[in-house]
């Protein structure tokens, strides 16, 4: 790739990290920042502002590079393919960011209007992305499903998911709000696992070149893996007190969502 294009990428990353600050300033009155919070050692040092715009570096650059070492598998050419991928990780983000009404009780309409300010850039990064590059031969063959199978496939990573996540929440393993929201928990567990089906559908569902087990451990660890990781690590990037919770969440969701993915070729395509 010639440097001339590298330049734009990185270009791209930091009008989408802008685009991202200015929304989150637009939309203020929604914040979802608790009062009198214990800020990790980096905030302390560095500032609120300067490392919560740290982290949209890092997350829009983590994005960037899955776009770059996937795009190949995604179906469609140029912004075809950057449309699906930036719609897909801006779903991830929104539904992540919702699951905070039940872990900090905090309203349903600031989760989801902070969490749009967040979806909104990285859907942009996409399509800017999809437009920059176009090299040929990229097209991959798609296959082709009824909406029974998307359903199936849906049910598939829905149910994958909840019982995963209600094992830790029982377990302990990760922090939920089992005992003060369960209505809620169930709710965001069971359509986060959706969500996740649906982020298969737009990405996942690319011709069989690879073992069906090379393209789950892609998918969840890299596709899914890498920009989940760079969504959650806000948290313990900012507050002290969630590194371990933070951890936890990211290792458990990529097995169970490379699980999921296993799962769902065998039911649907046998590999």
């Amino acid at each position: 790739m010639k440097i001339g294009t590298w330049a734009k990428i990185v270009a791209i990353i930091v009008v989408c990290v802008l685009l991202d600050v200015a929304l989150h300033l637009v939309t203020s009155e929604y914040s979802t920042m608790p009062e009198n919070p214990s800020y990790s050692t980096v905030a302390k040092s560095l500032g609120v502002e300067v490392t919560a715009s740290l982290w949209a570096l890092l997350a829009f650059s983590g994005a960037a590079y899955v776009y770059f070492q996937f795009r190949r598998a995604i179906p469609g050419k140029g912004i075809e393919k950057g449309l699906r991928y930036g719609l897909a990780i801006a779903l991830l983000w929104l539904f992540a960011m919702l699951e905070g009404v039940a872990l900090f009780g905090n309203p349903l309409i600031s989760e989801f209007v902070v969490g749009l300010s967040d979806a909104i850039p990285v859907l942009t990064l996409g399509i800017l992305l999809g437009l920059l590059i176009t090299e040929s031969g990229e097209t991959v063959a798609v296959q082709p499903l009824a909406l029974r199978e998307k359903l199936k496939a849906v049910a598939v990573f829905t149910g994958i998911f909840l019982v995963g996540r209600y094992a830790a929440y029982f377990a302990g393993v990760i922090q939920s709000g089992l005992q003060t929201s369960p209505c809620y928990t169930f709710i965001w567990t069971m359509l986060m696992g959706a969500c996740i089906g649906v982020v298969w559908i737009l990405l996942g569902n690319s011709g069989h070149v690879l073992s069906l087990r090379h393209r789950a451990a892609r998918f969840g660890f890299l596709v899914f893996g890498v920009n989940w990781a760079a969504f959650l690590v806000f948290m313990p990037l900012l507050f002290s007190g969630y590194l371990v919770d933070v951890l936890s969440r990211i290792v458990l969701d990529v097995l169970l969502v490379t699980v999921g993915y296993y799962l769902t070729g065998r039911r649907l395509s046998p590999a």
